[in-house]
Order: structure tokens, then C-alpha cells, then sequence
């Protein structure tokens, strides 16, 4: 179970590395730099980046089961933590993109 609290710290890197992966992909895509993108472009290169910042929570979430397996139920505890950290950074990501298509 120390294992995957541990892994919160990887939410730093995979922080950095979604920024990287996003702005990358909207560059290889033509649009790097531009202060509007199209929702499909913002998509294709957003949902990738999503994914590289919820690694750490598919991690948690299996040292946290595996924790569970093994005979500890707190360790639901940093899976629960490490999903609501994920899923509010989705849930910001699609709000401003909600947000920039709903006011041009």
C-alpha cells in the first residue's frame, strides 16, 4: 500500500508530460501556438494527453487493489484520492473546452 501512495509523486512528470504530448500534437497537427484550435483538433490532441496524466491513477489503482487482494481495505483509500485527481483534471480540461467553443 506505500507503493501506491508513493506513486502520487508520478503526477508531477506525467503533469509535464500530458502538457508535452498535448502542445506536441497540436503542433504536428499545424495549429502549435494559435490561441483558438477547432474542438475536433483540440480532441485529437487532448485526449491523448488525458491519458498520459491518468497513468499514475491506473498504477494507483492496481498497487491499490492489489493492496485490498492482499488483505489491507485501506487501500482503496489512495485510489479513491488518485481518481478524484485525475478526473478533475479531465473535468477541467473538457469545461475549458466547453468554454472556449461556447464563446468563440
Amino acid at each position: 500500500m506505500r507503493r501506491a501512495w508513493w506513486c502520487f509523486a508520478l503526477f508531477v512528470p506525467s503533469f509535464v508530460g500530458a502538457f508535452v504530448t498535448g502542445e506536441g500534437l497540436l503542433a504536428l497537427l499545424g495549429h502549435g501556438g494559435e490561441q483558438t484550435v477547432p474542438v475536433r483538433i483540440a480532441l485529437l490532441a487532448g485526449v491523448p494527453a488525458l491519458i498520459v496524466f491518468a497513468a499514475p491513477a491506473a498504477l494507483i489503482g492496481h498497487l491499490g487493489r492489489r493492496a485490498v487482494r492482499n488483505g489491507h481495505p485501506e487501500g482503496r483509500e489512495p485510489v479513491v484520492v488518485a481518481n478524484v485527481i485525475a478526473g478533475a483534471f479531465v473535468l477541467v480540461n473538457l469545461f475549458q473546452l466547453a468554454l472556449v467553443t461556447a464563446l468563440g
